[in-house]
């Protein structure tokens, strides 16, 4: 995509480690965004760009030329997909509903083994302590400190499901993930076809900044994902990148497709995102219930904790309101097909076990506000 004359050159706020940097930076170099990447540590960011960020030391945050500022990944996307004519977007029904669902699963969905797999192995200590002195802020309390980020990250790989009981579980999980990714991207540059969607921003931001470079996850993919290896490659070259394939696709596929290596995929995302959605809705509507939170105020990052099962074992995880902000999508399109085109994508969510995501809503919904999730 050629950059849209009204878009200036942006600043993007983040650090290679981080997860959620990975889906802006990789929409800005697939979308030919031009822009450049710098640490939140400066006096002008402290002074300036916090401030309109509501505060919130989110990463990434990125600023235009003209001060305005948006934070967070998710916002970043939506809004040069808007500027820019929805280039990632795909518009035929199934393309639609299950771009919009792998977005929320990848970047939602794989946080268990993304921390799992950066904070529970001591030969990623170097590299991580390396990246987080030069990204701590300008006299940082303790929590934004090397240390205070240490002990913070290690008590969320318990918060979010991840005791060592569980570690074997997290463990199977992602390689059987690794095997259908690498299946299914030794036949397709892309999750949807021939080129990214908001789907391959969503995956990228695990893939990237924690399990496609720290160094245990890496290995991880040298020895048994080579496709998926070169998949996060591909996502952060400008270039197509597809010399590997005789013929690649160039466009998503033909008459909206879904093929059995993308079912499979979705199919094991959803041996554990299913039951912990249904879950987290449930510890969130409680929350809700308990708490009536006022109007306009910023959504917690977990609100309440789930316990769900799977393959036998029982994980308690925090319950993140977020992540129904993005499913909110899902339904909204879904919601919006005409009988037939949703007679067609329910069946297909029936064969990929992701049907019954469909009924998980929250009793209020979440909008955004000076750069903040906000209750309506």
């Amino acid at each position: 995509m050629q950059q849209p004359e009204n878009i200036p050159t942006v600043t993007l706020y983040g650090s290679p480690c981080s997860l959620y940097t990975g889906r802006a930076r990789s929409y800005l170099i697939k979308n030919g965004i031009d822009y450049r990447e710098t640490g939140p540590t400066s006096q002008h960011y402290e002074d300036h760009v916090l401030p309109a960020a509501g505060g919130r030391r989110g990463m990434p945050t990125i600023e235009f030329a003209d001060g305005a500022v948006i934070r967070d990944s998710v916002a970043i996307v939506d809004y040069f997909e808007q500027e820019g004519g929805h280039p990632n977007s795909p518009q035929t029904p199934k393309h639609k509903i299950i771009n919009r669902l792998l977005d929320v699963i990848a970047a939602e969905g794989m946080l268990r083994p993304a921390v799992h797999y950066r904070w529970n192995f001591p030969e990623n200590e170097p590299l991580i302590q390396f990246q987080f002195e030069h990204m701590t802020p300008i006299d940082a309390a303790v929590e934004f400190t090397v240390e205070g980020r240490f002990a913070k990250m290690r008590q969320a790989c318990i918060d979010l499901g991840v005791p060592e009981e569980n570690h074997a579980l997290v463990e199977s999980l992602y390689f059987d993930l690794v095997e259908k990714l690498d299946a299914h991207f030794a036949n397709y540059p892309h999750l949807l076809g021939g080129r990214p969607s908001v789907a391959d921003f969503g995956l990228i931001a695990p893939m990237y900044g924690h399990l496609g470079r720290d160094i245990k996850p890496l290995s991880i993919l040298h020895e048994h994902g080579n496709w998926v290896l070169r998949w996060v490659e591909r996502m952060n070259r400008p270039e197509p990148d597809v010399g590997e394939y005789e013929n690649p696709l160039e466009d998503y596929f033909a008459d909206d497709e879904i093929p059995d290596t993308l079912v499979d995929v979705l199919k094991q995302f959803a041996i554990d995102f299913v039951p912990e959605t249904l879950a987290a809705c449930d510890a969130n509507n409680e929350w809700l219930a308990s708490e009536n939170p006022a109007a306009g105020s910023e959504v917690p990052r977990v609100a309440g904790f789930g316990t769900f099962e799977v393959k036998g074992n029982v994980i308690h995880a925090g319950a993140q309101p977020f992540r129904f902000y993005l499913l909110r999508r899902v339904l909204d399109e879904y919601e919006q097909l005409n009988e037939s085109d949703r007679s067609d994508v329910t069946e297909l969510l029936e064969r990929c076990d992701m049907l019954p995501v469909m009924e998980a809503k929250l009793t209020r919904d979440i909008g955004r506000d000076n750069n903040l999730e906000v209750w309506l």
